[in-house]
């Protein structure tokens, strides 16, 4: 209370002049002006006192010192001095600057002393003048984030700063450094940033062992008036070991000639890891590289890389480099990649059939990418069918990748037979396979194990019949002539 009692009294003083009348002096001091009004600790303040000679004086007065001094107290605290400022004559006055900087916080009640002389009178002349100024801890606010880190690889912060003072802040520069950590971005200068604006500096750093780093961003500025501010903010953050761990999966992907590994490469780490780079070698085919500059560590990442094969199979060796921190690394795996090998189907089928003898035609289709050989085609005896001559099997020989060989089978059916079982053998890669299709022989247009046909009739009786019913009514026509005839005979 008492406190605030004293402050009032002395902004009430500092608008009432001091003036002090003397034989031929009536001068004092109007104003000091206080610079910045609001100053924070460790900030010069600058008070310039005005002393006026007034027109009603009839002597020059000649002002021999300046000084700030502590009101109150026990003993005499003097801030500052200035000596021989100068004579000012009647009508006339001095601003004279006086500088001190306060270290702490708080409230100082001060007086201003002019120590006068008037050489006329040989008198001494003394002024005051109080004065107030408050010191407070006011800077814009400043909040350091940081990412997780790991030692030996680059991490990355924020600094956010917000204005929180009623007046603009210019020429802010903001830095960042730190204990045991190598700064590798760590400065951001803003030109002006207005009451209530906030900016935010980013910053990358990179800790140089495990454990707790402090890092310390200083925030530079200038206020109206030209007065340079600073402040500082700490904050501690901890830094893991590297923990590296990446691992490559490759698959074969494609089909036909476009034939390709897809490789996932997986970051077990617990950092990023860069520029990786992922490559394939094999002795029976070429790879295209891949890049991906980054993944994070928990993540993987998929590339593809394109296959020219010249062997139906190949056994591949995929690698990957990479950079984790200031290390490069690599890891390997193993993969083996197929071409689509030799399939042959049965296409283009056309069935005839005449009697109980049924001749199947058509082509033995390689549907793969790789030859077939010793592609033979054979009837398999069931109920109701056998292998006739002359064609009771067929070697079709080699079928190149996507080519075609025409074939013919002949076989005796018995009794209601509606398919006749065809073994289809061929090697791919050494081994030989073999499977039997079911060719239809009643019916026109279907489809043989999922491959499309080109069927006839396969019974050969519909056009038989078609031809004795043909028959039939020729003859029939030409015996009920005969008949009309043997009428007109008789007649006659």
């Amino acid at each position: 209370m008492r406190r605030l009692t004293l402050l009032a009294v002395a902004v009430l003083v500092a608008v009432v002049p001091v003036t002090v009348a003397g034989a031929g002096i009536n001068a004092s001091v109007t104003g000091v002006d206080v610079t910045p009004s609001g100053p924070a600790p460790g900030e010069t303040v600058t008070f310039t006192p005005t002393v006026r000679n007034l027109q009603s004086s009839s002597d020059s007065l000649e002002i021999r010192a300046i000084a700030l001094r502590r009101a109150g107290g026990g003993g005499i605290t003097e801030y500052t001095r200035v000596r021989n400022v100068g004579t000012i004559t009647p009508g006339s006055e001095i601003q004279v600057p006086l500088t001190h900087t306060f270290e702490t916080a708080g409230t100082r009640d001060m007086r201003v002393f002019v120590y006068a002389y008037n050489p006329n009178a040989s008198e001494t002349v003394q002024l005051r003048y109080p004065v107030s100024v408050s010191v407070r801890e006011r800077h814009p606010q400043l909040d350091i984030k940081a990412n997780d880190s790991v030692a030996g690889v680059p991490s990355s912060g924020t600094v956010t700063v917000a204005n929180g003072l009623d007046t603009n802040v210019s020429n802010a520069e903001i830095t960042v450094s730190g204990d045991g950590v190598t700064m590798l971005e760590e400065r951001t200068v803003v030109a002006t940033l207005g009451p209530g604006e906030t900016v935010t500096a980013p910053f990358r750093f990179r800790p140089e062992s495990e454990g707790p780093h402090e890092l310390e961003a200083t925030l530079s500025y200038t206020i109206a008036g030209d007065t340079e501010r600073t402040v500082t903010r700490s904050k501690t953050i901890r830094s893991e070991g590297l923990r590296e761990g990446v691992v490559l999966d490759a698959t074969g992907v494609g089909s036909g000639g476009d034939r390709a590994l897809a490789v996932d490469v997986i970051n077990q780490g617990n950092a990023p890891i860069e520029d990786v780079v992922v490559t394939a070698a094999s002795d029976s085919a070429t790879f295209r590289q891949a890049i991906v500059r980054e993944v994070e560590p928990g993540s993987s990442e998929r590339v593809r890389l394109n296959a020219t094969l010249s062997e139906p199979r190949a056994n591949v060796t995929v690698e990957t480099r990479y950079e984790v921190g200031t290390a490069e690394r690599r890891a390997t795996a193993t993969a083996e990649l197929r071409s689509a090998p030799g399939t042959i189907g049965l296409t283009g089928l056309s069935v005839t059939r005449e009697g109980g003898v049924v001749q199947v035609t058509g082509s033995a289709s390689n549907l793969g990418m790789t030859e077939a050989n010793s592609v033979v085609l054979s009837v398999v005896p069931a109920d109701g069918v056998e292998p006739a001559a002359p064609n009771k099997d067929y070697f079709v020989g080699t079928v190149p990748a996507s080519d075609f060989v025409s074939f013919d089978l002949t076989a005796r059916t018995d009794g209601n037979v509606t398919s006749v079982p065809v073994e289809v053998s061929y090697l791919v890669d050494g081994d030989r396979k073999r499977r039997t299709v079911q060719v239809n022989v009643g019916s026109a247009d279907t489809s043989q194990n999922g491959t499309p046909t080109d069927q006839r009739s396969s019974s050969g009786l519909l056009p038989v019949a078609a031809v004795g019913a043909v028959a039939l009514l020729i003859v029939g026509g030409i015996l009920v002539r005969r008949y009309q005839r043997g009428d007109d005979d008789e007649d006659l």
